[in-house]
């Protein structure tokens, strides 16, 4: 065995294939890589160890190895049937048969030579596998010019088993630069069972986590309500923290659509503004959507938060509802700016806010007031040594709307109360005045001045009973009975008009606050004892909540005379609110939400939930009812028949209307290097009066792309406990 203590290569070679080339995928599915994997020594000898048949040195200090070669350096090897050391200029040479190979990957080559004083090379054809990423390929020239730059001529590389090229990557030429984080392919050519599908005569593309810009993977879509388009993005990394992507669409129907996204962040305030612009061949209309949203963190506790949208007509979401993110069903476009200041016990606001309303047919009653401006400064002080606590909010809002009342609103609530706890229970009396004032314009319902003033006396109160149950003691069972009273006298509120006033919803949180209404201007007359009852399953061993119950009822002494209506509730006794939620096992949850009427004797909500979900496996049941306005049932199911397909299926359907609100089928293929999603899809829209049919494709190439990323973001947020396997 010969020892060359000086001998440096693994850096060189190593850089061929650089960890970062090709995104870490599953291979599960696949063999083992076609060379059998030798295990080399893993040390940190500073010497390299050669083992040959023969060995001369030469009158030029050549050092020449031949017959059955083998250089060893740690973990890395080098195989060949001759090789030769220039101990003076530091070159090696090998040839015949040379294999390069470290744990993750392994390199064969007709000829190797090594320049340790350039730190280059040059490789001629090579075959290479790694291991980890289960990737191969060819070239048939490799040149590497430092420790951080390379060239592959005549590269073909694919993810694939052994003698199965399901698809491939071929490019005349490929450069990688490390120490940029970049890669360069010319005349690329991507393949797809044998037939090409996408080429591009240049692109360079990131090696690491660094951006960089580029051509993005492609998507399409088919759909028969007039919407089958096919999407070309494009990255700009303008600076490290300003970036734009461009994604323009061409629609069968409509033409292109431009549409681009711009991001910028600094280190006090960050951002991004959409926009998208398409001359629609269908309507005939210039169509557009615009959007800005700007966060600010100046400093010395302050924020600042705007919010700037527009679009060009209410049909724009339902038709491009793809393209713009989280405006789906939206009739009222939020523009709003508020500024922020925090301090230890005491936070302001002031905010300007007003919509643009969607949907044109909406009432101009019932759309929602602007506000310019609203101030408001809220304090929380610390408690005093008695217990005793002051709060203190406060609005000063000006109202703003066409063909309404106008005007301004003043709104004070100091608060003081007292809080008594212990584990086995809780007692917490609260006073409350709401002093209101309202300077009005042209107010039809009465005064244009008006001054409200109420106090709000409440007391919440509770025990805590627990028991361990079960037949092997392993159940810890809580009871937790819950009492409320909540006086606020009456005063006549009909003067005043809506601002931003509503019902608070029937549930068992709302059941004890003392105000039924949202909002200010509104404040509910009530004389009224609010009881709830819970209880808890907890598991010993874990503290696993098995199940958590809770029914509450509010009672009343008086007829509630405030309301937005004008109709007077007479009833002695609210509906009863069942709240359930049951967790038997890990994978299973069961839940219920119902609300009973005793004035008509029936359930006029009812909610059932049921999903299990494990191992891949999900099955999912719901019913949605609410008295005459809702009826509407869903079963889902995810069904990996084996470890390469599996089928997905939703059913959900309008009882009311007998129309699907969306019901969904698709099938999930799985190989080694590659997998299909295809999804179809039928959806109402919200009136239920047409039906729009669409068919969605996802195609994966393991250690390469994908295309069409809203295929699995769209079954995640359809079907609960859906796992996307690639």
């Amino acid at each position: 065995m010969f020892y060359l203590r000086q001998l440096i290569f693994a850096g060189l070679i190593s850089g061929l294939l650089p960890t970062s080339l090709f995104a870490s995928e599953d291979w599960g599915l696949c063999r083992i890589p076609a060379y059998d994997h030798v295990q080399t020594r893993n040390d940190t000898l500073a010497s390299t160890e050669v083992e040959a048949d023969r060995v001369l040195r030469d009158e030029n200090n050549f050092l020449n190895f031949s017959g059955n070669v083998r250089l060893i350096r740690g973990d890395q090897t080098i195989n060949a049937d001759q090789l030769i050391y220039d101990e003076d200029n530091e070159q090696l040479e090998a040839s015949g048969s040379v294999v390069f190979e470290k744990p993750d990957y392994r390199l064969s080559a007709e000829h190797l030579t090594l320049d340790q004083k350039t730190d280059s090379a040059e490789i001629d054809a090579s075959e290479f596998e790694m291991r980890g990423r289960h990737g191969r390929g060819s070239a048939s020239k490799i040149e590497i010019f430092d420790q951080s730059r390379s060239r592959f001529s005549e590269i073909l590389y694919t993810a694939c088993d052994p003698e199965n090229r399901d698809w491939h990557f071929t490019g005349d030429q490929l450069e990688i630069d490390d120490e940029r984080g970049l890669g360069t392919a010319r005349h690329a050519t991507i393949y797809f069972q044998n037939i090409p599908f996408f080429y591009l005569p240049y692109f360079q593309f990131p090696i690491d986590d660094r951006r960089m810009s580029g051509v993005l993977t492609p998507t399409f879509s088919v759909s028969d309500a007039d919407n089958s388009h096919i999407v070309f993005p494009v990255y700009w990394n303008i600076a490290p923290n300003v970036d734009t992507t461009f994604k323009p669409a061409w629609y069968a129907d409509r033409g292109l659509l431009y549409n681009s996204e711009h991001r910028y962040l600094f280190q006090h305030n960050r951002g991004q503004i959409d926009y998208t612009h398409l001359d629609d061949d269908l309507t005939g209309d210039n169509r557009w959507f615009k959007r800005w949203q700007h966060q600010s963190y100046p400093g010395f506790k302050l924020s600042g938060d705007l919010l700037l949208q527009e679009v060009s007509d209410d049909a724009y979401f339902n038709d491009f509802n793809n393209l713009v993110a989280g405006t789906d069903e939206i009739n009222h476009l939020d523009r709003h700016l508020e500024l922020t200041h925090a301090g230890a016990s005491w936070r302001t606001s002031l905010l300007w806010q007003n919509y643009q309303t969607v949907d044109s047919s909406i009432a101009i009653a019932s759309r929602p007031y602007h506000r310019l401006p609203r101030l408001t400064f809220n304090s929380r002080f610390q408690p005093w040594e008695n217990g005793l606590q002051f709060e203190m909010q406060n609005e000063l809002v000006r109202f703003k709307r066409e063909s309404s009342i106008n005007g301004s609103r003043a709104h004070l609530l100091p608060s003081l109360s007292w809080t008594s706890n212990e584990s086995w229970y809780f007692f917490k009396p609260q006073l409350q005045f709401a002093f209101t004032e309202y300077v009005l314009d042209n107010n039809t319902l009465g005064s244009d001045s008006i001054e409200r003033g109420l106090p709000i006396a409440s007391l919440d109160s509770g025990l805590f009973f627990e028991r361990i149950t079960g037949s092997n003691d392993d159940w810890l069972q809580t009871l937790e009975p819950r009492l409320y009273f909540a006086h606020i006298p009456y005063e006549d509120q009909t003067e005043i008009p809506d601002f931003d006033a509503s019902l608070r919803p029937e549930t068992y949180n709302n059941f004890f606050r003392p105000n039924r209404f949202s909002g200010v201007d509104r404040l509910g007359d009530t004389d009224q004892v609010s009881f709830g009852l819970g209880s808890r399953i907890y598991a010993n061993d874990s503290g696993r909540s098995l199940l958590y119950a809770r029914i509450a009822q509010v009672f009343y002494a008086d007829d509630r005379l405030v309301s937005l209506n004008g109709v007077i509730d007479d009833r002695k006794r609210s509906n009863i609110i069942t709240e359930i939620d049951i967790n038997p096992t890990p994978d299973l949850k069961i839940g219920t939400d119902l609300i009973y009427d005793e004035a008509v004797d029936e359930f006029t909500k009812r909610e059932i939930s049921i999903n299990w979900a494990k191992n891949g496996y999900a099955a999912n049941f719901e019913y949605f009812f609410k008295d005459t306005e809702l009826e509407q049932s869903a079963v889902s199911v995810v069904y990996p028949v084996n470890e390469r397909w599996m089928l997905i299926a939703k059913y959900h359907e309008s009882l009311l209307f007998d129309k699907p609100v969306e019901n969904l089928f698709g099938i999930s293929y799985e190989s080694c290097c590659w997998g299909l999603k295809i999804l179809a899809s039928q959806v109402s829209d919200d009136n239920f009066v047409e039906t729009d049919s669409a068919l969605f494709f996802e195609l994966t190439l393991k250690g390469l792309t994908q295309a069409g990323k809203d295929v699995d973001t769209h079954l995640r947020q359809a079907i609960p406990g859906y796992q996307s396997r690639f």
